[in-house]
């Protein structure tokens, strides 16, 4: 829902006209997705390094990788929408 003109104005007086309400969509959005990659590589690679000492079975690294997906398609959809 846009926002009328007292509301953007009460906004900008209260950011001090630095910020736009989009601008800080994008930029929570972005925190958000580069938060969920940082934390997916990081699982992947761990899950990666214990497959050749047999702690991780090929069948968890594969559960893992499913689950990192629905976590992208859940947040797309959740909150790229």
């Amino acid at each position: 829902m846009a926002m009328n003109g007292s509301q953007l104005n009460g906004w900008s007086a209260g950011t001090g006209s630095s910020l736009t309400p989009s601008q800080l969509n994008i930029l929570i959005l972005g925190t958000l997705a580069v938060v969920i990659l940082l934390f997916s590589a990081w699982a992947l690679v761990q899950a990666y390094r214990g497959l050749p000492t047999k702690s991780v079975s090929f069948r968890q690294f594969t559960e893992l990788a499913v689950r990192l997906v629905v976590l992208y398609l859940a947040m797309l959809f959740l909150f790229f929408h």
